[in-house]
Formats: C-alpha cells, sequence, structure tokens
C-alpha cells in the first residue's frame, strides 16, 4: 500500500505540471494583451515563442529524466542496494547517511549538467542571453558542489545529531524547526555579503547621477541603506535584475550591471521604489512569518517520516534510516508544497501589485510601465501565461495585469 502511495503521489504531481505546461504552451497561440502587443515586434514574438517552447521541453525532460531515475530506484531497490554501500563503508551512523546522499547526489548532478549546459550553450547561446564562457560553466559547477557539500552535508549531519540525541519526536521537531528557520535566517543576512560574492563581483556603485538619485529616493522614502553596489551579472547573462537584502539597519542595494546598461534613469529608481516598497510594508517580515509556519510543517512531516519504518520496509531497506527519510521528505512534500504555493502565491502577487502602485506614487506610473516592458523585453518573460499557471506558481502578477493596474492609476 505504501509502496503505490508514493509511486502514486510521485506520477500524480508529474502529471499535474505537465498538463499545466501543455496548457501554457497551447496559450502562447493566443494574441497578446493589447496593453503589452507593443514590447515585441513580429520578430521579437516569434522569437519569444520559439524560446519558450525549448525552454520547456528541456525542463521537461529534466523532469521526466530525475523522476524516471528516481521511481528505478524506488521499484528496484535501488536505494536498499545504496544502503548497503553506505554500510559497507562504514560503521558510523553519520558517514553512512553522507554516503547514502552522496550517491544519489551524483545520479542527479550527472542528469543536471549535461541539461544545463546545453541550456546556456545551445538555447540560451541562440537566443542572445549567454554571456558565460565554458571554464566559468564548469567553475560554477565546483562552486555549487563545494557548497552543497559543506553546507549541505553539514546541516544533514546537524539535524542527524539533534534526531540521534533527542528521545522525544515532538522536541525532536521543535528543536529542528527552530535551528532549520535560524540558519535560514542567517544565511539570508550574509546573502549579498557572503553567498553572491562567491559567484559574482560586486563594486560600490560609482559616484554620480544615478548614485545620487538612488540615495535621494532612499531618503525620501525614509529607506536605511547600507551599500549600494553593482553586480557583474553580464559576464554570464544580458538578463535584467536588481535585489536588496538585509535586515535592519543594514540593508544592501545591488543592481546587475545588465540593468543598468538598458534602463533609463528614471526606470531604474521605479524598480528600486518597488523594492523599497517591500521593506515598508513589511513584506519581508511577512514572508519570514510564512516561512516559519511552513518550516514548522515541514519539521513535523520530517517527525512522522522519521518515526514511519513502513515507509522503509516498503523499498526494500531493514528499518529507519536517515538518508532514505529526507528522500521520502521530498516526495511526501512536493504536491504539499504545490497546494501552499497556490494561497502563498496569490498573497505575494498581492504585495507585487502594491509595490508597484507605491513606486508609480514616487516616480509616475510611466516609470514603472516603462521598467516592466524593459524588463519583459530583454529577459524574453512570458506575456500572456495560462491563468492557471499563475495561480499555481506565479509570485508576480502577469505583465499585461501588472500594466493594466499602472494604467488605471495613471487614469485616476
Amino acid at each position: 500500500m505504501i509502496f503505490w502511495l508514493i509511486i502514486g503521489i510521485l506520477l500524480v504531481v508529474y502529471a499535474v505540471e505537465l498538463w499545466l505546461a501543455v496548457l501554457n504552451l497551447r496559450q502562447r497561440n493566443k494574441p497578446l494583451p493589447e496593453n503589452v502587443a507593443d514590447i515585441f515586434d513580429e520578430e521579437r514574438y516569434r522569437t519569444w515563442r520559439n524560446y519558450q517552447s525549448e525552454t520547456y521541453r528541456l525542463m521537461f525532460i529534466g523532469k521526466s529524466l530525475r523522476l524516471l531515475v528516481l521511481l528505478a530506484l524506488l521499484a528496484l531497490g535501488g536505494f536498499a542496494y545504496f544502503v548497503e554501500l553506505a554500510e559497507s563503508v562504514s560503521g558510523n551512523a553519520y558517514v553512512q547517511t553522507l554516503v547514502f546522499l552522496g550517491l544519489y547526489q551524483v545520479i542527479v548532478l550527472l542528469i543536471g549538467w549535461p541539461l544545463s549546459y546545453y541550456r546556456t550553450f545551445s538555447i540560451d547561446e541562440r537566443y542572445g542571453f549567454n554571456r558565460s564562457t565554458k571554464k566559468l560553466f564548469v567553475i560554477d559547477k565546483i562552486k555549487g558542489v563545494v557548497l552543497l557539500v559543506v553546507l549541505g552535508g553539514g546541516l544533514v549531519l546537524l539535524f542527524q545529531v539533534i534526531f540521534s540525541q533527542v528521545d522525544n519526536i515532538v522536541l525532536f521537531a521543535v528543536i529542528a524547526w527552530a535551528v532549520a528557520f535560524a540558519i535560514v535566517t542567517l544565511i539570508a543576512y550574509l546573502y549579498t555579503a557572503v553567498f553572491v560574492k562567491i559567484f559574482n563581483k560586486i563594486d560600490p556603485l560609482p559616484e554620480g547621477e544615478l548614485r545620487e538619485k538612488i540615495e535621494a529616493l532612499a531618503d525620501t522614502i525614509g529607506f536605511k541603506v547600507k551599500a549600494i553596489s553593482q553586480m557583474d551579472a553580464s559576464k554570464r547573462s544580458t538578463r535584467l535584475n536588481a535585489f536588496f537584502s538585509g535586515f535592519g539597519k543594514n540593508k544592501d542595494i545591488v543592481l546587475f550591471d545588465t540593468l543598468i546598461e538598458k534602463m533609463e534613469t528614471d526606470q531604474i529608481l521605479a524598480v528600486l521604489a518597488h523594492e523599497f516598497a517591500h521593506g515598508k510594508h513589511k513584506d519581508v517580515q511577512r514572508m519570514f512569518i510564512q516561512q516559519a509556519l511552513v518550516f514548522a510543517l515541514y519539521t513535523a512531516l520530517v517527525a512522522v517520516v522519521l518515526q514511519t519504518e513502513a515507509l522503509y520496509t516498503a523499498f526494500g531497506l531493514n528499518g529507519i534510516f536517515f538518508g532514505f527519510a529526507l528522500i521520502m521528505f521530498m516526495v511526501l512534500i512536493s504536491p504539499i508544497e504545490f497546494l501552499l504555493g497556490v494561497p502563498l502565491s496569490w498573497l505575494s502577487r498581492r504585495a507585487e501589485y502594491r509595490a508597484d502602485a507605491f513606486a508609480a506614487g514616487y516616480l509616475g506610473a510611466s516609470s514603472m510601465i516603462g521598467a516592466l516592458k524593459v524588463l519583459a523585453k530583454e529577459d524574453l518573460a512570458d506575456l500572456n501565461p495560462h491563468p492557471y499557471l499563475v495561480t499555481a506558481y506565479y509570485s508576480h502578477p502577469p505583465m499585461s495585469l501588472r500594466i493594466g493596474a499602472l494604467e488605471a492609476l495613471q487614469k485616476q
């Protein structure tokens, strides 16, 4: 029964994702909404449709391969064999967990890396996005593996130590929740100062008109900023973005150099005013509260998995094994994530409308509309996504709806 329940969850989640993708690909044949029809000329529109088709196709090749491998490992006793290999390497339970997860992760990387290479040097290269070199691609992948081993392996060991030292499963869930939330908060705090700099060079934004206007805007809004920086995103991609990170008085603004290159000053300020709005409206705090509640659910599920021996024996294991518990957790959490994503994405989209209106109040709706159109054009954004896909996954409203809301503000 449990065997078929797990297999069924994997297949149903995959089927729903595939159905939504097919709906969205069919949606592209419909005319674009009038208020975004001017973003792409006929040639660019054809390019967008082709790019969307290729990226969706590659995405589902990846999903299909990962699903097939996972199903094969579950159905044919592959994970039980991994446990045997891990136990033959060491009698230490912590080493066994790392070896077990390492074997599975090697398979995942062997699937993901060639697809990532094809995406970067074939699809993105042909559509003008890629600026990375093969050497940089390899270096990035190596850095990613090191981070995975150090951070991922360290976290797994930390939670396994907690599990082995705490007899009460409820107490384990509470401690695991507190530790996980504290670590995520620390990572968010150090995101720009540490993690972004592992992959990118970040320099202070040079003195000049743009910096002066950003500082003036921040002062006007009452947004305390510790640093204003630019990132060398252009060495990998032509895509545009900007973000801020940190808490309290330690907030950093980071602009992609591609954004500075492609946008006018007022459009850049509108983008930043939008980001400032999230701070003023306490959206970051709201997201942390949401995350804390979600983490509580996740740790409760981990506790259940660690107490349900049938989940292990159904797939050929002799009993509870911490590494396999994480595999079962990932399977069981997928439908829960999908269901939770619907209301959480709705809250996020509502916050984005509010942030757009805030930015329009300071820079004018035309500047915010202009910024959105530049982002859509340069990044080949989907201008006509299917409503079901938006409901399920979109943390930001579609461009046509965002621009429509701003146009309504202009008329007032």
